[in-house]
């Protein structure tokens, strides 16, 4: 049975900056306990297990199956693509969620499936909005969308787990929207690639 999750929102709440601070293996329902001012029979009463906790973090910040909910905020493909880029990686710059969803993702093993495979959401829409552009004719028509959106997903990817390894998330949202615009640059036709490199 799923937790009410609107009965516990200061535990889910400690929970994240508990897993945030301390990591997977530092984490304790005592701990937990006593960043929400609660007892740790009331936070075992709604989550059980600490999988079970995993797997309602790991839910939380997979909306609709997609990562922190993101949404389309520019008719232009291109633009939405940076836009995407800039509101994931702003996410995990400002959102403790964000950055403990990703890390606890590998360690949900209670058997029940995730929200979604990691990554597997944005993939597609980056993949949905290189096809769109493509058939409005902005990127070469040799292009390879779902490629390009693997290539776009990897670089941002591997920014965020520097800027994890590092704790130097500084520079994180201005490096993602950089790489996406450059990277856009090489399929994009016409003078819009001068626009993204600008």
């Amino acid at each position: 049975m799923s937790p009410d999750l609107n009965a516990a929102p200061e535990i889910i709440e400690a929970a994240v900056r508990v897993f945030d601070e301390f990591g997977y293996e530092g984490t304790s329902f005592r701990r937990i306990a006593e960043v929400a001012g609660t007892s740790k029979s009331l936070v075992t009463y709604f989550f059980p297990t600490k999988q079970a906790l995993v797997g309602t973090i790991v839910d939380l910040a997979f909306p609709g199956g997609v990562f922190m909910g993101t949404k389309r905020t520019d008719d232009d493909p291109l633009d939405a693509i940076v836009a995407v880029a800039e509101q994931v990686t702003d996410s995990l710059l400002h959102d403790p969620l964000a950055r403990v969803s990703l890390m606890l993702m590998d360690r949900r093993t209670d058997g029940s499936p995730p929200a979604s495979p990691k990554f597997s959401g944005w993939l597609a829409r980056l993949t949905d909005y290189l096809e769109e552009a493509q058939r409005k004719e902005l990127i070469a028509p040799d292009a390879d969308p779902p490629r390009e959106a693997k290539y776009l997903l990897s670089g941002i990817i591997g920014l965020a787990e520097l800027a994890r390894d590092s704790g130097a998330y500084l520079r994180l949202v201005e490096d993602a929207v950089l790489l996406t615009r450059d990277r856009l640059a090489h399929i994009v036709v016409g003078p819009r690639a001068r626009e993204l490199r600008a």
